[in-house]
């Protein structure tokens, strides 16, 4: 005869398979678009951070960055992802364009570098300041990227939006372009300095374009609050004489709103401890940016409830 199971103790059994389950299930953390910023950050963070759940799987999916992460977090198809703070402020507020609804369901764990705007065209180029632009084809981003929309913002704000021909096409496609005479100019929103960015300046020479005084006279930064002021000092790229003078997002590491608390905080702890710190500064470039006393700039979300946990330690709160 078949060997019956008492009811209570098949319930049982099942909640325990359901919690081993839940124990082996895979943290998915958004990246970015192959060969940028944030998908080697991401990759980064996954070795350094994912030691606070050794039992569980950790994968970085590429994505078309800031937008398509926040939307994939907001749906729960991520647990973590690289987002900008402007971004994900404009998003909870319903104001990203061609978005129908608000991310709600994000949240942010901290601040992992400054995104700092450039604007670069080749050395021989005559364009010399922004109203040189005029008429000329601009590599602005891939559709939908962070970096797209910040151009819009951009431009749109010192009135040049509707006056320059944008190419929709990622940076590291448009440094190719630029090199081939196919566009004037290449917009970048990325942590520097940027290993493409400096490969294009090894192979060419390149010159930055100044962004600050325009987008301050414009009222850039009252229509955009979570913008700064950012000075790239001269020698961050080859052949980079002088500074350049322009402004910088943040990039957040955010999360779903129902990621488990304990989870978020054993996370941050190990990121945020000088160790953590040191080891992001070692296994990518812009690690050296990770800096705990700027853990809470830029961010205009509100925070995971793990996250405040662990600041509110920190006495940041």
């Amino acid at each position: 005869m078949p060997r019956r199971v008492h009811f209570p103790t098949f319930i049982l059994l099942l909640f325990l398979m359901m919690g081993c389950d839940s124990q082996q299930q895979t943290i998915l953390i958004g990246g970015g678009p192959s060969g940028g910023t944030f998908q080697g950050y991401a990759e980064a963070l996954q070795e350094v951070t994912s030691t606070v759940a050794p039992k569980r799987q950790w994968r970085v999916e590429s994505s078309a960055g800031s937008i398509g992460n926040l939307e994939d977090l907001d749906a729960g198809r991520l647990d973590l992802a690289m987002v900008y703070a402007g971004d994900a402020w404009l998003g909870r507020r319903g104001q990203l364009p061609d978005e129908a609804s608000s991310f709600e369901n994000v949240r942010a764990l901290g601040r992992l570098y400054g995104a700092a705007a450039q604007l670069v065209v080749a050395e021989s180029s005559a364009i010399s300041q922004l109203s040189d632009l005029i008429g000329k084809r601009v590599a602005i981003g891939n559709p939908g990227s962070g970096t797209a929309l910040a151009a819009r913002r951009f431009f749109s704000s010192v009135g040049l939006w509707q006056r320059i021909v944008p190419i929709h096409v990622g940076f590291s496609m448009g440094l190719g372009e630029l090199e081939r005479g196919s566009v004037e100019a290449v917009w970048l929103v990325v942590g520097y300095p940027n290993r493409a960015l400096v490969t294009a300046a090894e192979n060419r020479p390149l010159r930055f374009i100044d962004l600050f005084s325009e987008a301050r006279e414009s009222g850039f930064f009252r229509q955009f609050p979570f913008y700064t002021e950012k000075i790239i000092p001269p020698a961050t790229y080859p052949g980079q004489v002088r500074r350049v003078w322009t402004f910088e997002d943040s990039a957040l590491l955010a999360a779903r709103a129902d990621l488990d608390a304990d989870l978020v905080y054993r996370l941050l702890q190990r990121l945020y401890a000088d160790a953590g710190m040191e080891a992001m500064a070692e296994r990518h470039p812009i690690g050296r940016q990770l800096d705990r006393r700027l853990g809470l700039n830029g961010i205009r979300i509100p925070l995971h409830p793990g996250a405040e946990r662990f600041w509110r330690g920190q006495g940041m709160l």
